[in-house]
């Protein structure tokens, strides 16, 4: 089942050929449908590494996805300046992963995502922290990440940040490469359907 929640987030579903069957059961099984990703991977194997672990919380993917952002960390910081830590390469990695796969912000700690706060009075009051119970990121919220794992001073974190920058792009751009892929995978799926119906 958990596939076929990243599955259903394309609109993935077994397409039925059959013009006889009038709907019902799908005719393409977990597998079939699997095989449509399968089609698709090699387009960005990184984006799809981030849709895991965005849609599934998959822990293997992560591990994988850490070690891939890890490696294009190094790449864009070849022509860096200076000293950096190694703690520096994993906090950067964390940040982008963080912010590749919560898109929408990260989860408010102050009303644990329902957007609602209750006051001192036992009223229900807006949150003042966030935005319908989700952080958005900005430079601020990047930094506050960042320094979890590497606590510098906002003046250093503006001189990581160009990598970081960078480096979310980058994980975007693979995502999107996959979201492509699959919605052009499924308009031709549809397509062939069409004409056997």
């Amino acid at each position: 089942m958990r596939i076929e929640t990243l599955l259903s987030k394309f609109a993935i579903k077994g397409i039925n050929y059959d013009p006889l069957s009038g709907g019902g059961k799908a005719l393409l099984s977990a597998e079939e449908q699997l095989a449509v990703v399968g089609l698709c991977w090699h387009e960005s194997p990184v984006g799809w590494l981030v849709l895991f672990v965005e849609g599934l919380r998959d822990v293997h993917a992560l591990k994988q996805l850490q070690i891939a952002t890890r490696g294009e960390t190094l790449r864009l910081m070849e022509d860096w300046r200076g000293v950096y830590p190694e703690k520096a390469l994993t906090a950067l990695c964390a940040t982008a992963i963080a912010e590749a796969t919560q898109q929408n912000g990260q989860v408010c700690p102050e009303c644990d995502g329902a957007g609602k706060v209750l006051s001192k009075c036992n009223h229900q009051r807006k949150c003042q922290c966030c935005k319908n119970g989700r952080i958005e990121w900005t430079q601020e919220t990047r930094f506050a990440y960042f320094a979890q794992v590497l606590p510098v001073t906002y003046s250093r974190f503006k001189q990581y940040y160009k990598i970081l920058n960078k480096l979310t792009h980058w994980l975007d751009f693979n995502r999107e490469s996959v979201v492509m892929s699959v919605n052009k995978k499924i308009k031709e799926e549809r397509m062939v359907s069409e004409m056997f119906n």
